[in-house]
């Protein structure tokens, strides 16, 4: 039972994670073709770091318990 809600709440993270990598990535995208300056605050960078890391190790080893 526990592990269940763990797991699912793992799933849970990494589509969050997966959702604001993609948002980044677009405001990315959108910033260079306008020739504008993409600009990061030390908070969401930090959260994007660990999206990404999340994601990564999401890959690489799976969601198990």
């Amino acid at each position: 039972m526990l592990i269940d809600i763990l797991n699912k709440v793992f799933i849970f993270l990494l589509i969050l994670s997966s959702l604001n990598v993609i948002r980044h990535g677009f405001f990315l995208i959108k910033k260079y073709k306008e020739d504008e300056r993409f600009v990061l605050n030390n908070g969401e960078l930090f959260i994007l770091g660990i999206s990404i890391s999340y994601i990564l190790l999401a890959i690489i080893t799976g969601i198990k318990i």
